[in-house]
């Protein structure tokens, strides 16, 4: 989960568990929603940045909750 640590507070709440079989999707939806631009399986230093700016904006939280939920239903 590396680059996952600051997401995992929002991947609780949203009620996701992180399977082999779901890990890709999500990583790619927390790339694109932070709008990374490395590539994949590659962990920015920004990211912890973003996690906490994203886990302190409850807008911008609830809306990656949503698009990881929907990209996993």
């Amino acid at each position: 989960m590396g680059c996952w640590k600051w997401f995992s507070g929002i991947l609780k709440e949203a009620g996701i568990d992180v399977t082999e079989e779901n890990r890709t999707q999500i990583d790619r939806v927390i790339h694109d929603f932070i709008g990374e631009k490395a590539r994949y399986e590659h962990c920015s230093p920004d990211w912890s940045k973003m996690g906490k700016k994203i886990s302190a904006d409850e807008n911008e939280k609830k809306k990656l909750i949503a698009k990881l939920q929907a990209s996993l239903s």
